[in-house]
């Protein structure tokens, strides 16, 4: 199936040299993956220390004179926005992969994009996209961070910018309830972690499809349309249909929802696929369905989010959707 080979919101590894945030949600594909997913996510807590940590951020930032800039402050900046996130990717040999998404609020298209359209499990975005421009330079520096499969370490490493994909050798691979364990607390103001990440089941679409290899799926915006895909047991759904120009400049316009995994079914309202018609004009759209899991950990005090998806060569691919 012909698809694009990127799209502005999906999870960094796909798209690790466009940085510039999804907005009206926090992560396209996922702070969570939708608004939808929130009930997914588990939340626990490993210490009750988050006001000595919060306040040790605060005095750091305060005391930065004018123009200065360290790691230390740098840390706790991101600190004091709250999230850590961790991405674990699984999939075929090759096909493993980690990364640690930068999302810097108020900047790039997340401050041009409109309040969502929301209905059922699924919401409408517009975004007008914007340059490179998330995240500043220094901003975001967790330390040093690792991740593992089985006996097989990666080591993830700020550039100044963010931290980057990082792909495990070929001999690694990693399906379904694969684990993946992230180490880290090599900063000033970061904890010493071990956060563990479960991969999703594979998503695959049944439908809508094309009806043949490098066709387009058409779909009738008058009527709720029905996605169904094959069953997982771990994780949930994720549904979107793209239009507009996600290139800088363009208009990016976005509807994504969020299914529980096992039901192998959901519903998108006609009333949003009617919008997206609308703001999408004659640009072409794209759908793709994937999964993902997340779970929240809260370590002395500072927040940590691990994002999990499962990759393939053959089934998370996009493709083209006439909308009628």
């Amino acid at each position: 199936m012909a698809g694009r080979a990127y799209s502005i919101c999906k999870l960094s590894t796909l798209l690790p040299f466009f940085a510039a945030g999804c907005g009206g949600h926090t992560s396209h594909g996922p702070a969570s993956a939708s608004g939808g997913s929130a009930g997914l996510a588990g939340t626990t807590s490993s210490s009750g220390g988050s006001a000595g940590l919060t306040a040790a951020m605060g005095e750091a930032t305060g005391g930065r004179g004018a123009g200065e800039t360290t790691a230390a402050n740098d840390a706790s900046a991101a600190g004091d926005v709250g999230t850590l996130v961790l991405e674990a990717v699984g999939g075929p040999s090759g096909g493993v992969a980690t990364d640690v998404p930068i999302e810097e609020p108020g900047v790039g298209p997340e401050e041009t994009c409109s309040a969502p359209l929301a209905s059922g499990a699924c919401q409408l975005t517009s975004c007008k996209v914007g340059g490179i421009g998330s995240p500043r330079a220094g901003y975001g520096d967790f330390g040093p961070i690792s991740a593992s499969v089985g006996t097989t370490t990666v080591q993830l490493s700020y550039g100044g910018f963010g931290y980057g994909t990082v792909y495990f050798p070929m001999s690694v691979t990693l399906g379904t309830g694969g684990i993946m364990v992230f180490h880290g607390g090599g900063a000033p103001f970061v904890p010493a972690f071990d956060v563990s990440a479960t991969i999703p089941g594979l998503g695959i679409i049944t439908s809508p499809v094309p009806a043949t290899d490098g066709g387009a799926a058409i779909i009738d915006t008058s009527r709720d349309l029905s996605v169904t895909w094959l069953p997982i047991s771990i994780g949930h759904i994720l549904f979107h249909l793209d239009g507009g120009d996600p290139l800088p400049g363009g208009t990016a316009i976005t509807l994504e929802c969020t299914f529980e995994g096992a039901s192998g079914a959901g519903v998108v309202p006609h009333a949003l696929l009617s919008s997206l018609k609308e703001m999408s004009a004659t640009a072409p759209t794209y759908a793709g369905l994937s999964s993902e899991l997340d779970a929240t950990t809260v370590v002395d005090g500072l927040i940590i989010t691990t994002r999990s998806y499962q990759n393939s060569a053959t089934t998370n691919r996009e493709f083209n959707v006439t909308l009628q």
